[in-house]
Formats: C-alpha cells, structure tokens, sequence
C-alpha cells in the first residue's frame, strides 16, 4: 500500500510540474573574433588576428542551448604583408562545430570545451592532404596544405531572447602537411597558438544560408563592445 501512495505521489507530482517544452529550432548568424600571437619563420613572435563567420542550426530550451554550425567566412589579417586564404570551396567543406551551452536562472552561460578541426583527410577534395590554404604577399607565395584541430572554452557568456555573447580562449593546433614550391616547403612550420576572443550570435531568418548572405553586411559583430552591451540587459 505505501508503495501505491508513494507512486501516487510522485506521478501528481509530475504532472504539476507540466509537460518539458519542446526544444525550439533557429538559424543564428555567428562571429568570432580572436587574438594571439604565432611564432613567424625569420620575423619571431608576431600578433595575429582572425574573424570567423557562421551560419547555425540551433536547438533551443529555457535552460539549454545547442549549436551546431558550419563556417561561411575566414577572414585573416596579414602578418607583414603575408596574407593567407582559403578558397570558398574549402571553407565550405570546414567540419562543423558542436556546441552546448548551459543556461542559468540569471542568463549566464556555461559550457564544456568544444573542439573542431580535421587532420591529414583531404577534406576539399583537391587532391593534397588537409586543407589547402593559399599564402600571397610575398615572394614566397603559394599553396600550404594544413591540418588544423582547435578547443574553444567559454570564459563568460549571456543568453537573450534572440540569441548569444560571450568571451572565449582558443588553443589552435595547426601542421603543414606539405607545400607547393621549395620556399614555402622551407619557410611554413607547424604552430600551436593560444587566442582571446569573443563571439555572437543573433538569429536570423528561417532559410538564411552562407550563400544568401554573402556581399552583404554581417548580421551581429562580436567584440567587447556588443559583449559589455548584452552584459548591461
């Protein structure tokens, strides 16, 4: 009989506890800004600094919020007139990235580390092993071909009605896996950099693609600006 009583009250218990919503699906925009310094080949420790552009799929509860993103645009800027690219067709076969973020009564975030990254698989099908990343600006130009693994950890972060901030550490691990032409074969080494940073999201609409958003202003800039400015909500 206790059994039944105890049964009894767990199951009114649940029910006045009402149903768990359902998960909400979004597409967000994102961006990441980060800083570190690399070790450059004849010039030292110099600074870099890089902007990355996504477009996610996310899965969004009161409590919990699940990221899973592919990346539109690379943006590098040059290290002594040396700049490096990706060609779209690379950047587009990029592995996503996975994220989950907890949500607290206050709007705070939490997260475990995340990782992405690729190793030797010729993930742009281009016939070279990694990815193929195209340096210009010097008269050591040409193709490198890189694996590249990076941990993101949230150092703070802040929830809205209509999206995500926060500020993160990196440590990016990247080797050259080859080279086209002697020079770069002598000249690229391999890295393993620390980074700073920020991030944003905002959501967009249904059916937004990297496609449709190329040539046009990027929905949400991250930096300590928009981080201090959601913080203040």
């Amino acid at each position: 009989m206790d059994q039944f009583v105890f049964a009894l009250a767990a199951l009114l218990a649940a029910n006045q506890e009402g149903p768990i919503p359902e998960p909400r699906t979004e597409v967000w925009a994102g961006h990441q800004v980060s800083n570190g310094k690399r070790k450059i080949p004849l010039y030292g420790e110099k600074e870099t600094h890089t902007e990355n552009f996504f477009i996610a799929e996310v899965h969004r509860t009161p409590s919990r919020i699940e990221i899973r993103q592919k990346t539109c645009r690379i943006d590098i800027s040059p290290i002594k007139g040396v700049t490096p690219t990706m060609k779209p067709e690379t950047i587009a076969r990029l592995p996503k990235a996975h994220i989950v973020l907890e949500k607290k009564a206050d709007g705070s975030l939490v997260a475990d580390p995340w990782s992405t990254g690729w190793e030797s698989e010729d993930i742009d099908s281009d016939g070279f092993p990694g990815a193929t990343v195209q340096i210009s600006g010097t008269s050591c130009s040409g193709d490198i071909y890189v694996s590249s693994q990076s941990v993101t950890s949230l150092l703070s972060g802040r929830a809205t009605d209509d999206g995500v901030t926060g500020e993160v550490s990196l440590r990016l691990n990247q080797k050259i896996l080859g080279a086209k032409g002697l020079c770069l074969k002598l000249m690229a080494g391999d890295s393993d950099e620390r980074q700073t940073g920020w991030f944003a999201y905002r959501r967009v609409e249904t059916g937004t693609t990297c496609q449709s958003l190329a040539g046009k202003p990027w929905p949400i800039k991250a930096g300590p600006t928009e981080a201090a400015r959601t913080q203040s909500r």
